[in-house]
């Protein structure tokens, strides 16, 4: 009976060891195909929670006047198999104008074909779990890279997926928030430059995807992800060559989308808005829930936001991974030490260009892109996002370092768990169901949203010139991508 009980402690604790160690999971080869099945389903649960399952209420903030409608008119052109070049009218497009491509945000990527066979709010979630998948692909990439163990990607995993900044914006109706999904994959090609991928196919893939990603309807995230690779390009000769060839490239790929909204650049709401009000606000905003009732109360004098912009929720626990691992640790041992002391620069000045009205500064060079960011307070999220990464990786290195007993890695499993449900706690607050009850309704008519095009010259010419140089690009990355990827076969 002593050895039956004995054995069954140390298979215990071997399983237990093998969640903290990604070279002893070969004790238990089903272990990691389990969790992080387990872990992807969990995600899609969750996901589908949030958004109940697409049956969205539409008739509250920005689902009712911006991306519900503009949906709905979308899937109608769709199943016409018309252009969709006119609104009706122009309340869904900011009061500014009935083009349609004339916004810099609508959702364009491949996958709007599925209007044609499902209503808006079940599109929504089918989008957002496409996006899902396509990112937690991408954060597999960073488990191979940095061999963390399941304990440490579980935790990477979830504060990347359910933060607060996140769930947040899509909660009030920015589902056009879903590029940020698509980041690991652009984390990628970054440190693939670090490590020195000079090649015309590195261009060709981070041209690419930057492109994707603004099809999502994610123009900022399209925007933060050029500021960032400017930033990288100061580091070194090398990376500025590569950062200057890719910058050229991506905005050429991207004038399809660049010049029909050039058409209307000095109609669009101009005002600087400014990040958040001081340092301390962002580390609060990482422990705070705040509900949805009080969001718009917060704004005082020197500060026009609301919360959902301030939000970067990740609990107790999922603050202090990220901000002793991510940031303190990471500085101190990694930025030196493995080899990727170029991210602390351009990290560290996007943090720095979300806090205040710094970026001000920033929108005097002539660049539009530039000054489309009126609320800074925003691009917190792709340093937030990088240093994640880096957190999860020094994690790994310091439980490498360490040989605990079973107690204590049971201990960590429990902080684990109170992690998630902290973020679970967040979810739940803010879950479309949930948050609609603290907002005024505005009754939208999806039904009316349908196509009315008409001859429009400049319009169907600016949009042809772009679609123009749009293909000239892509053939060109595709004929240079093919060529490089020779010359290394």
């Amino acid at each position: 009976m002593i050895n039956t009980v004995q054995k069954l402690l140390d298979g215990l604790n071997r399983l237990i060891e093998a969640l903290f160690d990604r070279n002893k999971e070969k004790d238990f080869p089903w272990l990691p195909w389990v969790w992080l099945a387990g872990l992807f389903a969990m995600g899609v649960f969750l996901w589908g929670k949030f958004l109940n399952w697409g049956n969205i209420p539409f008739d509250w903030l920005d689902w009712a006047e911006i991306n519900a409608p503009r949906t709905a008119f979308l899937k109608d052109a769709i199943t016409k198999g018309v252009l969709p070049l006119h609104m009706p009218d122009s309340s869904a497009l900011r009061g500014i104008t009935d083009r349609f491509l004339c916004m810099v945000d609508p959702i364009l990527s491949p996958q709007v074909v599925l209007l044609r066979f499902m209503e808006v709010g079940q599109f929504f979630l089918v989008h957002t779990l496409l996006l899902y998948t396509l990112g937690a692909a991408g954060l597999l990439w960073f488990r191979r890279k940095f061999n963390l163990s399941l304990v440490a990607f579980t935790a990477l995993f979830l504060l990347f997926n359910f933060n607060g900044h996140l769930l947040a914006h899509y909660s009030v109706g920015h589902v056009t928030w879903g590029g940020s999904l698509l980041f690991p994959w652009f984390l990628v090609l970054i440190f693939q430059l670090l490590e020195g991928d000079e090649s015309w196919a590195w261009v060709a893939k981070t041209s690419l995807l930057l492109f994707f990603i603004w099809l999502q309807g994610s123009f900022h995230q399209y925007v933060w992800g050029l500021m960032f690779l400017a930033l990288i390009g100061l580091t070194g000769w090398r990376e500025f060559r590569q950062a200057l060839k890719t910058g050229v490239c991506t905005v050429l790929l991207s004038m399809v989308r660049i010049l029909p909204p050039a058409m209307f650049a000095s109609q669009f709401d101009d005002e600087f808005l400014g990040g958040y009000p001081t340092l301390m606000d962002i580390l609060k905003s990482m422990v705070t829930i705040v509900y949805p009732a009080d969001a718009i109360d917060i704004r005082t004098m020197i500060n026009p936001f609301a919360w959902w912009e301030f939000d970067l929720y990740l609990g107790l626990v999922g603050a202090f991974f990220f901000l002793y691992f991510g940031v303190y640790r990471w500085i101190k041992r990694g930025a030196a030490d493995r080899g990727y002391p170029a991210l602390l620069l351009p990290s560290m000045v996007m943090l720095v260009w979300s806090v205040g009205r710094i970026y001000r500064v920033v929108r005097l060079i002539p660049i539009p892109l530039l000054s489309g960011e009126r609320a800074s307070i925003r691009m917190v999220l792709l340093p937030f996002l990088v240093l994640l990464i880096l957190g999860a990786g020094e994690f790994q290195h310091w439980l490498d370092q360490r040989k605990q007993p079973l107690i204590v890695r049971l201990s960590e499993l429990g902080l684990l768990l109170i992690m998630g449900h902290d973020l679970w706690q967040h979810l739940k607050v803010w879950q479309v169901t949930n948050a609609v009850s603290a907002f005024p309704l505005a009754k939208v008519d999806l039904s009316i949203k349908v196509v009315a095009n008409h001859p429009d010259a400049p319009y169907t010419t600016a949009l042809a010139v772009g679609a123009g140089i749009t293909l000239l690009t892509l053939v060109f990355l595709v004929v240079q991508w093919v060529r490089s990827s020779r010359k290394t076969a």
